[in-house]
């Protein structure tokens, strides 16, 4: 998740309780804050950990 500032406690909790009711094995996550204007993602280390992340799932 890309998102403004960095406060992703929120998201997560009902991520985990997301994942608990559907009975789904959580990967992980990958949170990237600070992203205020367009192009602020470009070059952080969350984008090649969430294409990791992806690549992990089969």
């Amino acid at each position: 998740m890309a998102a403004e500032g960095h406060g992703f406690e929120d998201v997560l909790t009902y991520y985990n309780h997301l994942m608990e009711h559907l009975q789904w094995k959580n990967l992980g996550a990958v949170l990237a804050g600070g992203n205020g204007e367009a192009g602020d993602i470009t070059g952080k280390p969350e984008l090649q950990q969430a294409y990791d992340l992806g690549k992990s799932i089969s």
